[in-house]
């Protein structure tokens, strides 16, 4: 048990002496009349919201603001452009823009595109506007994001190069993992992949992909030239002096590069007209705006005259250049310290996001990829933790329970319905939030309510239509389309949590292909505390082609994995494959089965759902009408 810190004992006769010298020991005010709530307005919208929509030339209906992303990220065409001497963007082959560097010792490729296919067409393009075909002499990644049409552009005898993290990152993001269903499942929600191409639900730009994006053509290579964690390093690739320093946006490996005797700087998601996603409504790793903000101290080091940002128009002129980065890095700075400063003042963190206020010239017009909002409680959450200051959050009713009750309070179901319907006929931002709010309670009680799905479709929808945040319109419309059926996968209605459980359920050709630490590491998760009871197994296991003795012990509902030296009195000799039925459940380790009894009763593997039951699945109506 920790004990109360001296320094607290040592200020509390100074908080009794406060407290008479203003009068307010003489009367405790009550604790509720100081509730930080009364800090924030009594009605309460983002910046993001709308009232009036636009409607784009794919037909999609939004903001203004949403119709002039890709004009100011500088993505409207497919287009090669020389933007100095040597320098040509490769842009519009979606979001993240490749550019090529006409060096000393031949051409320099920075980031590859999202497919073989961009690729290819990209450098088709640019030796077109050239005039002859290019000799690629070195590929430089700013981190693993765009890294898929390496085979396009990789020719005989070039480098590749990429942070020491870079293949790490992006096998934990597309590898075996407990997360890779919900992170992709909430990556198609968020990015409108299952959204119509036109209509006025299509997206109406660039921040919504289409399922080449995930789908398409990949020649992904693992760099062989490493740049090395935390280090600003000084080198010459193809005769061109080049220093690459820690960027650290979107992710870890993500580095930048400034080219001296062009005063060129090249960087990624840094210096943007979106203000960067630290939180992504998808959900991931927190992403520290101080970290960016310090990052990005090296670029403000430099006489850059273009600066070229993967998600950025380009930025011409030395003083355009730092105003852009100072932009970039001051808005970061201001919702880090601004949510601190409200955190300080006693609010929690919705408190805080309804509270916060950032100055017009960094605010106005930058919501286009995210919220404010959702950045402001990441921050607060990462800072603070879960937990605000209203005791009901300590041990709430249960979800369901709370919904009955508020119903009830309301009136009943039919009453909450006829609200709902009337605030969603209304109208208006407020009536919509509302209307969203009354059908969440009522499809916790019954999911197949009829006239809550129906009102809730039209205020989801009204509201993805009226928000500048990509993210935002993403998951908003995603609800609508799947509760109307009609987010069609392979021309079938699906929902975000089918999608879930299909791609969480891992393949068996990942799983044979996974190393096998990886393979039990996931096997970690599938164990369920009440199956598994108080069993204790031990166990050690070899597998084909792995040179490691693995030592597997069931205990106490957990399953701990370690090495062994030599094989154990029960001994599990396996094939990758019958490991991976294993994990999958589809058949028992081979031999032991004495011994290992009941071992692989322990895991649920209720979520798995193969390709083959995924036609019944949809069958049932619960998933989607």
């Amino acid at each position: 048990m920790r004990t109360v810190p001296r320094t607290l004992w040592q200020v509390l006769p100074l908080i009794g002496a406060l407290l008479l010298a203003t009068g307010a020991g003489v009367r405790a005010q009550d604790a509720a009349a100081q509730n930080p709530a009364a800090l924030t307005v009594s009605s309460w919208r983002s910046q993001s919201l709308r009232d009036q929509t636009a409607t784009g030339p794919n037909g999609a209906v939004t903001t203004a603001e949403a119709m002039m992303v890709n004009q100011r990220m500088g993505v409207e065409v497919k287009a090669v452009k020389e933007l100095a001497p040597g320098v040509y963007s490769l842009a519009g082959w979606g979001i993240g823009i490749s550019y090529a560097i006409d060096a000393p010792g031949g051409w320099i490729i920075i980031d590859t595109g999202d497919t073989t296919t961009a690729a290819a067409e990209m450098r088709a393009m640019l030796e077109k506007t050239l005039g002859r075909r290019v000799k690629v002499a070195a590929i430089l990644l700013t981190h693993w994001h765009y890294a898929n049409g390496i085979a396009a552009w990789r020719d005989p005898g070039a480098e590749l190069w990429g942070h020491e993290r870079l293949d790490a990152n992006r096998e934990a993001e597309a590898g075996l993992s407990p997360f890779i269903g919900v992170a992709q499942s909430r990556a198609i929600a968020q990015f409108g992949i299952l959204h119509p191409r036109t209509g006025p639900d299509a997206f109406p730009n660039v921040l919504g992909f289409g399922p080449e994006k995930l789908g398409g053509e990949n020649s992904y290579q693992p760099p062989e030239k490493l740049f090395p964690d935390g280090q600003v390093i000084r080198l010459t690739i193809a005769g061109e002096d080049i220093e690459v320093a820690p960027l650290r946006t979107d992710a870890t490996d993500s580095v930048g590069f400034w080219f001296p005797k062009r005063k060129l700087l090249v960087t990624n998601f840094t210096v943007t007209p979106v203000i960067f996603n630290v939180f992504t409504l998808r959900g991931g790793r927190f992403r520290d705006p101080m970290v960016i903000v310090k990052d990005a101290r090296w670029l403000q080091t430099k006489d850059a005259e273009l600066l070229l940002d993967i998600h950025n128009a380009p930025v011409k002129g030395r003083a355009e250049v730092q105003a852009a980065i100072e932009r970039s890095v001051d808005q970061l700075q201001q919702m880090h310290d601004q949510t601190i400063r409200l955190a300080a003042r006693g609010l929690d963190a919705r408190q805080a996001a309804e509270a916060i206020t950032m100055s017009p010239s960094l605010r106005d017009g930058a919501e286009l990829y995210g919220q404010v909002e959702s950045h402001v409680r990441a921050i607060w959450n990462n800072q603070r933790g879960w937990f605000g200051s209203d005791v009901y959050d300590i041990n709430p009713l249960s979800e369901r329970d709370e919904a009955v009750r508020l119903v009830k309070a309301m009136g009943g179901p039919a009453a909450a319905r006829q609200a709902a319907a009337k605030a969603v006929a209304a109208g208006g931002i407020d009536n919509w939030r509302w209307g969203l709010k009354l059908t969440s309670l009522l499809l916790v009680i019954d999911p197949t309510d009829a006239a809550a799905r129906k009102a809730r479709i039209v205020a989801a929808r009204a509201m993805g239509q009226r928000t500048t945040a990509a993210n935002a319109r993403g998951f908003y419309i995603t609800e609508a389309l799947q509760l109307e059926g009609r987010m069609l996968a392979m021309g079938q209605p699906v929902t975000v949590d089918l999608l879930r459980r299909v791609l969480g359920t891992p393949q068996k050709a990942k799983l044979t292909a996974a190393p096998v630490a990886s393979v039990l590491d996931y096997l970690r998760y599938l164990v369920d505390p009440v199956k598994a009871g108080d069993k204790r197994m031990v166990f050690t296991l070899a597998v084909e082609g792995d040179p490691a003795i693995h030592r597997v012990q069931l205990r106490n509902g957990v399953l701990a994995i370690s090495t062994a030296e030599t094989a154990g009195p029960v001994h599990v000799a396996a094939s990758r494959a019958q490991l991976a039925d294993f994990v999958l459940g589809t058949a028992p380790l081979p031999g032991n089965a004495r011994e290992l009894a009941g071992f692989g009763q322990v895991f649920d593997r209720s979520q798995f759902l193969s390709r083959e039951s995924l036609a019944s699945e949809l069958d049932k109506p619960g998933n989607y009408q």
